[in-house]
């Protein structure tokens, strides 16, 4: 018989564990929070434009991922973004960007980054039980139970793997039935993983306008800017209707946390004054704006997946980019398929069994 497995969220990591799951016939739901799939790699609509706000572009980074990507998903709307990533400096000075970085193609589709989970899905036939949160975990007699705020979630799972956020994960670890020390080891090394928070700030003008050098995108190099990232929608086909011109505008981790709290009408000022420099400084009105708050945008330390084992025994198990260390599609998608084998190979093994 097939192991009924649980995953909690339904970012790419999560969904990449479940679809090779799937693939061997695994009996597999999972469990998201929102209503939407695809975690941080979103996409937004508006206006007749489409936009993402939150990662940007996948690149590929291992063969892996390259078959998902180009063979066993559906390839229609793929497209690659053409334009280089400059670099800019606190004081604002544009720079061309890393030549070799800058040769590796950069990815998204003509409905948003976020296809890449929406093609998971509908291709592996998941089960998604969205707009519900976990707030709590039971092991009981060898099998795990969820819980929400109003009840059972699902019952009956041979092993649940843990895929939000790690302070998200370390609060739903807290409220686990499990070894208090094992608990504690866990927690302990989740909360190796930090993240800065981030606001992405969409900015809608009318006519044409450009980056320096007709770049796809800015980066701060030197962490001095209050900018963080810049981009320019309309270089993805089908994003941005003719006559008009779409930035996607990311503030810098630190700007992010003295203002977290402010109106978003005041964020998005901030946002396009800091912007306008790199357009020419005399800009028409914008047609419209929109804004993101990210509270764990992306992580800048790791935790280290390998102290994690013990909670094999147990059928738990972790994936997510708090083991990658860096905010990137590619390496949130590895640690699903890596947590897959994981679970393939204990379950089989009957190592899951206390």
């Amino acid at each position: 018989m097939p192991k009924k497995i649980a995953i909690i969220g339904a970012g790419l990591s999560g969904l990449a564990a479940a679809y090779r799951l799937a693939e061997i016939g695994s009996d597999v739901t999972v469990f998201e929070k929102s209503k939407g799939i695809s975690g941080r790699a979103a996409s937004r609509s508006r206006n007749g434009c489409r936009y993402d706000h939150g990662a940007n572009y996948l690149k590929v980074s291992s063969d892996e991922v390259a078959r998902l990507l180009f063979q066993s998903l559906p390839t229609d709307g793929l497209s690659r973004i053409v334009g280089d990533v400059d670099t800019f400096d606190g004081s604002g000075l544009v720079r061309a960007g890393d030549p070799k970085q800058n040769a590796a193609a950069k990815w998204s589709y003509r409905d948003g980054i976020s296809t890449i989970g929406k093609h998971i899905v509908e291709s592996a036939g998941l089960k998604v039980a969205g707009d519900t949160a976990i707030t709590g975990l039971e092991h009981r007699q060898g099998k795990w139970i969820l819980k929400t705020g109003s009840g059972i979630a699902g019952e009956g799972f041979d092993a649940v793997l843990l895929t939000p956020p790690a302070p998200q994960t370390i609060a739903l670890l807290e409220s686990c039935a499990i070894d208090p020390a094992l608990r504690e080891t866990l927690v302990s090394e989740l909360g190796r993983a930090r993240y800065h928070s981030q606001f992405t700030v969409i900015l809608d003008f009318p006519g044409f306008l450009a980056l320096p050098g007709d770049a796809f995108a800015l980066i701060n190099s030197d962490r001095r800017h209050d900018i963080a990232w810049m981009s320019h929608e309309n270089r993805k086909p089908g994003h941005v209707p003719a006559g008009e011109s779409l930035f996607v505008v990311q503030m810098s981790p630190d700007w992010t946390a003295s203002h977290y709290e402010s109106p978003r009408e005041e964020v998005i000022a901030a946002a396009l004054d800091k912007a306008a420099p790199f357009l020419g400084g005399d800009l028409p009105p914008v047609n419209w704006s929109d804004m993101q708050r990210w509270r764990y945008a992306h992580p800048f330390t790791s935790a280290d997946p390998e102290k994690m084992r013990p909670a094999a025994a147990f059928g738990l198990y972790f994936a997510g980019d708090a083991f990658v260390g860096k905010g990137r599609i590619s390496g949130a998608i590895e640690t699903g398929f890596a947590a897959a084998r994981e679970i393939v190979g204990d379950q089989s093994s009957g190592q899951a069994t206390r």
